[in-house]
């Protein structure tokens, strides 16, 4: 399965199968999250056959079962020669984790408050653990959530070129935070594209996830750049 499959084959799952995962499966997501730690300057961490995170009253309230493997996405609040905020970053790496994991044969869901924060998880002085990605077998390969107007997110759609439209139909496939889909996306008549968040809960997470699936489907590097820190953007 390629990235571009497991957009429309990724639908957020919340319980899952006892199966522990492969010793495969667990190696590759590791040197996925290094890479992807370094390029972001992040400090995500894959937790397998932890069943404590998700034994709350929140994790109940928002019906996940048998969670035993997530990752946490955490970072520093500020860092040096990075465009992006913390919480973008998080969800445009968050977002290329769950695509990938998709790829592995996994389901996943991205958690930003139905969780417990355990002492497994390790955030650093100065590191804020912006959300974690459940990920495991599901019972189910889950559904498509609700979808919104198209020009909720891109008011312009009908007159963008074919490439701006893709990039928007994949992020219409894109999770959200309570499916609330808070954010726009425009492109002036040289072709450039901009992407805000609009005032709501996790809508900043939100919009890094989006920037990632709008990327992958339009075929252009428009916002990676800003994502990285200067050392790793400069490496490429």
């Amino acid at each position: 399965m390629t990235l571009d499959e497991a957009v429309f084959a990724r639908h957020s799952v919340r319980r899952y199968r006892p199966d522990s995962l492969t010793k495969e499966q667990v190696e590759e997501l590791q040197a996925h999250i290094r890479r992807l730690n370094e390029t972001f300057a992040l400090h995500m961490q894959l937790i397998v056959n932890d069943d404590v995170a998700f034994s709350g009253r929140l994790a109940h309230y928002g019906s996940f079962r048998n969670v035993k493997n997530y990752i946490a996405v955490a970072g520093l609040k500020s860092t040096a020669g990075c465009e992006a905020t913390l919480d973008e970053r998080a969800g445009y790496a968050a977002a290329e984790l769950v695509l990938f994991a998709q790829t592995l044969g996994l389901n996943t869901c991205v958690v930003g408050l139905t969780f417990k924060k355990t002492p497994t998880i390790e955030i650093d002085d100065g590191e804020k653990l912006e959300l974690v990605i459940a990920l495991g077998f599901g019972e189910t390969q889950g559904v498509q959530h609700p979808m919104k107007p198209v020009t909720r997110i891109a008011p312009d759609y009908d007159k963008a070129p074919d490439w701006f439209k893709k990039g928007i139909d994949y992020v219409m496939l894109a999770p959200s935070a309570l499916n609330q889909f808070k954010a726009k996306f425009t492109i002036d008549e040289s072709g450039r594209v901009f992407a805000k968040h609009r005032l709501a809960y996790f809508s900043k997470v939100d919009l890094g996830i989006f920037k990632y699936f709008f990327e992958l489907g339009a075929g252009k590097e428009i916002f990676r750049r800003s994502m990285q820190t200067l050392r790793s953007s400069d490496s490429i």
